[in-house]
Parts: C-alpha cells; structure tokens; sequence
C-alpha cells in the first residue's frame, strides 16, 4: 500500500501530544530526531489518522520495520490520552470556579462598600448601579482600605447641612460621590507628601471665603512653601483673614522668595 506523507502540522501535533519523546524508548527531542510512526503500520492499512500515530526516535523507528506495538501498548496510549484530557478538563473546571470565586467577592465587596457609603450619608441616599460601577473601580487603583478611609472625608469635605434637622442635602451627598476618586488620590497621594492634605485644607478656606482663587497657583506656592518647612497653621490662619486672593498669594510669594531652599 503507497505511503501517504504525513504533513508537518501534525507531526507537530503528535509531537506534542506526546510530549516530543519517543513512545519506544523514551529518549527526547533535541538528543535525538523524532519521527511520526504508524501505530498499526501502512503495509497492513494504517492510517494517518492522529490515533494510529505515535512519536518515534529515527533509531527505533527505522529498527522496527513493519512490526505493530502490542495492543496493550495501544491500549496503554489511549489510555494515558483519556487520561491527560479528563485532567485539562478538570484543571479548566477548577479554574472557571477560582474565576467565579474572585466575582463574588468583587461583588460582596462592592456592596459592603455601598451600604458603609448609606451609613455614612446617615441613609439619605444608597448607590444606583452606575454607583456601584465606580465603587468596584475605585477598589481595584486603590484598594478596599483606602476607598473606605475616603468616604468619610468626601462628605466632610464636601457635604453641606441644612434645614431645622440640620441634614446632609442631596445636591451635596452626589457632589461628595463624584470627589470620592479625587479623595481617594489625594490619600494615596498624601502618604507620600504629608504636607498635601494640609495644603488642600487651605485652599478650601480660600475657595469658600473668597469670590476668586487661582486653585492651581496656590497648590503650586503651598507646596514650595511646603519645601521650606513652613508652619501651615499659620497659613491656615491667614486664608481665614484675607480680604483678597491677591493679598494672599502676595504672602506666600514674599515668603518663598525671603526663604530660598538650601541645595
């Protein structure tokens, strides 16, 4: 019977199933050549079908001429491949479940996040979907800690009374929300420059008691400031006394050009 070629995709292919080692002798590929060998030979009607071939050094498949591999060692094959894709399938399954696992608790932790979010807003308002959505976003940059340090100052920062019940209004509890991912970077933020929160404090004196302020201008003179170890309760005091932005930034530039940092 004519020899039909068996092309190089799978010979690729049965190499890998077997791990590039001969199936006869068990020595590897790149110590020796490996060939594809018919399990049941041509000369008796084999095939080129994936399950009657099986990865063979040149020198045992050039030994082994016509001669078939016991039908235990068929069996042995088959086997040792039912075996290999009940693994892959069991390994796929574990993975799908560890994936599954990891939502749910995203999600535990999302709602854990809004209903510290309600209680912090004293139950006037519980996070939309859309909400949540950024929740679940913010505690994957920044982490479940940090979020949850963040709420509290978003609403003290931004949260505003009113009425005879002196309560959190609803325009301000949606402002708070949509500061959270700022308030959560000023944190991250200010581990790495503790003057940050002081300076941000400051500027919201300004920014309430004042008509105008340059917001950028002033972070800027605050950090160098900042630089020159300036006592900011000082600064604090003076943003509450200032008739004018102008008369502030004033200050701070006389001090910053009074105080050169020493290289």
């Amino acid at each position: 019977m004519p020899r039909i070629t068996v092309s190089k995709k799978l010979r690729f292919e049965v190499f890998k199933r077997d791990s590039f080692t001969c199936q006869y002798c068990g020595q590897k590929a790149p110590e020796v050549i490996l060939q594809c060998d018919h399990i049941d030979p041509v000369a008796e009607g084999g095939t080129n079908d994936i399950l009657n071939l099986i990865t063979s050094c040149f020198d045992c498949n050039s030994g082994k001429g016509a001669r078939s591999l016991s039908d235990q060692a068929v069996l042995n094959k088959q086997m040792d491949q039912l075996a290999e894709l009940q693994a892959r399938r069991e390994q796929i399954e574990m993975l799908i479940e560890w994936r599954t696992a990891l939502e749910k608790i995203k999600e535990d932790t999302t709602e854990k996040v809004a209903e510290h979010w309600s209680a912090a807003v004293e139950g006037r308002a519980s996070l939309t979907k859309t909400g949540k959505d950024k929740v679940r976003k913010l505690v994957k940059e920044y982490g479940l800690d940090l979020v949850l340090r963040a709420i509290p100052e978003a609403i003290e920062t931004y949260g505003r009374r009113s009425g005879d019940e002196h309560l959190l209004t609803m325009e301000s509890i949606d402002h708070a929300f949509s500061k959270l991912g700022g308030v959560c970077r000023v944190l991250r933020d200010s581990e790495e420059k503790p003057w940050l929160r002081r300076a941000f404090y400051v500027r919201g004196i300004l920014r309430a008691r004042l008509s105008y302020v340059d917001e950028r201008l002033v972070m800027h003179l605050l950090e160098e400031c900042a630089k020159r170890d300036v006592d900011f309760d000082s600064l604090d005091r003076l943003a509450k006394s200032t008739s004018s932005w102008s008369a502030y930034r004033d200050v701070l530039e006389q001090f910053i050009e009074s105080h050169p940092v020493e290289e």
